[in-house]
């Protein structure tokens, strides 16, 4: 059922994302043609945003082509034409002197993207005005010579003064244009009075030309208005076509359709208009790509400079700021601060030279070719469940479809959604990626929760995270062992029922199972009634020694809540003996190659299970080794050494240590422990009788301390039997295990 549930996830995303990638393309190139009363517009307009930027970036490439225009030339108001002519703005007298200039070195056209609202205010001298009137009447008395002045308009919804009805002298200016119907045209506008240029600036009969552009939703200026619609059925051109119209003397005819979109003929090609009026701009770009040169160098020239006439012969010039104060900068996808007079000029190129974007449908059509072919190819390769060849894979694709776009298709003008289509790439590989994730995850949980009933859950996580680790082998690690037991478990289980054994025994196997795993220690195995424990593999936990300690302390004190259960069921008590030992082993998983358990083995287990034997015959609960006694953290433990033995099966002796715990009787008496600890020197020191006579006080205090007993009838044994030299009497040999 899960595997169902997670195939259908699979094809269900893997569909959604391949719809979004296909509708996220087909949205962003209808971006420009949806009217904006469309209700999700705005949202449309968004997600075209990263598009775009990505569009932008790959554009960058284009600029560096050879291409350069040597039909247009920037006439730039800079800030040193501002020092040398005077601050902004340029007076009249300025611009008549550069007409009067230009005139003489040929231009042919003279676009200004600057404009003249005003009247200067005289007193009673002849007017700037006129003389300014005259040059623009002198420069277009030569054939085929014209002046392009500026205005602006603004949507007819927005605040502002505005002419109701369209001024007479735009009327000259009208494009020819057909509309499928009267009630569908493109976005209707006004025209700005306090924009307009004075009357008597118009009277030598200068061609008109609005400067509007209207910026992408993150301000970022892509698109041109390039006609606008002026009371409903009246198109007027920009200056940039109009411009365009006055120095190759053909004129335009506009197309709307039903859709409230339109297209333009330029050189048998056609170009996209949508419901603005606006065309996307293919940048050329800006200096060096159109020669420029500041405007006081022209009004400051003699009117018969050759170089000059060699310049500006039968060009297009168009007069506009490039000052850093005078706020005409505009954010472009080819440069942030990018003078706004270059849009017309680009517009002007693009329409001249045929520059234009490819056929909208021909970049989707290509867009969806190149989502398809990389989906097919990535899910293919997916199939297999290789996580390194599915990485690859997916930046393959995504590279292989940035390189076809580079090499094929963005320098001849297709505007392919690449953004989206590896979008949808990066998406298919992260969901695909994501499901598998969940579903180990979810197998690591599910063998975790198996494995955890009889292994720590560190050694599961170790599995889990390492699993050429899940083979027969080990290692040499440095742990603790320890070895439990329950006393005379044998007579206690034949007076049970198997009902009650098994009752009783998981009671107390579950407490000191938990305490195992609560104090980082590793459970070994069960051994009947015995439990077999390490710290310090198959992780690294630090103070293995201390923590394995610390384990056998609290079995112990949670021994007699236990037992106080026990008594209540009418259960027999446990006694329990630890024995711990510390020392190097060889951990691992051990076995065959079907069926293994992770395990220790070596000297340093033999040891710890022969002191777990020997709690026993010393009467304790907790025997450490001399080994394990030496890395205790100090003053940690409260412990007594109780003698030197020689297991079965060594020939060197081993100290062995018993350790204390709360309700033990010399922790409660902490004299009687000093007064041991003095025996067991007295009797190291072959000092017997002073020994026994401690001892002797000893038994009578606590005459169930089977240590102190023992060390009582040695002393006595060697009073009698005094050791011959060379015999070390500190030492007892165990001859069983």
């Amino acid at each position: 059922m899960a595997n169902l549930i997670s195939r259908f996830l699979r094809y269900i995303g893997v569909i959604l994302i391949i719809a979004f990638g296909i509708l996220s393309i087909f949205f962003s190139f209808l971006e420009r043609q949806i009217p904006d009363s469309y209700p999700y517009k705005k949202y449309i307009q968004y997600s075209s945003f990263f598009e775009d930027r990505f569009y932008d970036y790959r554009m960058q490439e284009t600029l560096k082509t050879d291409i350069v225009n040597d039909d247009i030339i920037l006439l730039k108001v800079d800030d040193e034409s501002l020092q040398t002519l005077g601050s902004w703005p340029v007076d009249r007298m300025s611009w008549s002197k550069m007409l009067d200039n230009l005139g003489a070195y040929g231009a042919k056209v003279v676009s200004f993207d600057v404009i003249f609202p005003e009247e200067v205010k005289t007193c009673g001298e002849r007017s700037p005005d006129d003389s300014f009137a005259e040059a623009i009447a002198k420069f277009q008395s030569k054939a085929g010579n014209k002046v392009i002045m500026a205005y602006t308009t603004q949507d007819e919804n927005s605040y502002g003064e505005f002419y109701e009805e369209m001024p007479e002298d735009l009327y000259n200016f009208i494009i020819d244009s057909q509309q499928a119907n009267d009630e569908i045209g493109l976005g209707a506008r006004k025209v700005e009075k306090h924009t307009y240029p004075i009357k008597k600036l118009l009277e030598p009969g200068p061609d008109l030309g609005y400067i509007n552009m209207l910026e992408d939703t993150d301000g970022v200026f892509r698109h041109y208005q390039i006609v606008a619609n002026i009371d409903g059925i009246l198109y007027l051109p920009s200056i940039g076509l109009k411009t365009l119209e006055a120095f190759t003397g053909n004129s335009h005819k506009l197309e709307i359709n039903s859709q409230g979109t339109a297209l333009m003929k330029f050189n048998s090609k056609e170009i996209f208009v949508n419901n603005r009026g606006e065309t996307k701009i293919r940048w050329l770009g800006a200096e060096p790509k159109f020669k420029d040169i500041s405007l006081h160098t022209v009004v400051n020239a003699k009117p018969d400079d050759k170089r000059l006439s060699k310049f500006f012969k039968n060009k297009i010039v168009f007069v506009g700021s490039t000052a850093t104060g005078a706020h005409d900068l505009r954010n472009t996808p080819v440069d942030s601060k990018m003078p706004g007079v270059y849009a017309h000029m680009n517009i002007i190129h693009q329409l001249q030279h045929g520059y234009f974007y490819q056929n909208l449908d021909d970049s989707i059509k290509i867009s969806f070719y190149l989502l398809g072919i990389g989906m097919v190819i990535l899910l293919g390769i997916m199939f297999f469940n290789k996580a390194i060849l599915d990485l690859s894979t997916v930046i393959l694709v995504s590279a292989a479809a940035y390189f076809v776009d580079y090499q094929y298709f963005l320098f001849e003008g297709y505007e392919l959604k690449l953004f989206f289509v590896m979008f949808s790439f990066i998406s298919t590989y992260s969901w695909i990626t994501f499901l598998n994730f969940n579903q180990a995850n979810a197998e690591k949980k599910q063998i975790k929760g198996a494995f955890s009933r009889y292994v720590a859950p560190s050694i599961v996580d170790d599995m889990l995270n390492n699993p050429d680790k899940l083979k027969v082998g080990g290692e040499r690690r440095d742990i603790t062992c320890m070895f439990s037991d329950v006393r005379d478990f044998t007579s206690i289980s034949e007076k049970l029922s198997p009902t009650q054994l098994a009752l009783s025994l998981n009671r107390y196997m579950g407490e000191m199972t938990d305490i195992v795993f609560a104090t980082n220690g590793t459970l070994d195995k069960y051994i009947g009634d015995a439990i077999v424990a390490f710290w310090g593999a198959p992780l690294d936990i630090g103070d293995h020694v201390t923590q394995a300690v610390d384990a056998g302390v609290k079995m112990m004190e949670a021994l007699p809540a236990i037992n106080d259960e026990f008594r209540e069921k009418g259960l027999p008590e446990f006694k329990i003996g630890l024995g711990l030992n510390s020392g190097e082993c060889n951990v691992g998983n051990m076995g065959s190659d079907q069926i293994f358990a992770y395990t220790a083995l070596g000297d340093t287990m033999n040891l710890g299970a022969r002191l777990e034997s020997s709690c026993k015959y010393y009467g304790t609960q907790i025997l450490i080794s001399e080994y394990t006694y030496a890395r205790l953290e100090e003053g940690k433990f409260v412990t007594r050494l109780i003698d030197r033995v020689r297991v079965k099966g060594k020939t060197q002796p081993v100290s062995v240590y018993e350790v204390l715990y709360s309700y033990h009787d010399f922790m409660m008496d902490p004299e009687a422990l000093a007064q041991f600890k003095i025996g067991y020197q007295l009797f190291v020191d072959a000092k017997f009788e002073d020994a026994l006579s401690i001892f002797t006080a000893l038994h009578e205090k606590h005459p169930e301390d089977k240590s102190s007993n023992r060390l009582k009838d040695s002393c006595q044994f060697w009073i009698e039997n005094p050791p011959e030299e060379g015999e070390d009497h500190t030492i007892t040999t165990r001859t069983d295990k």
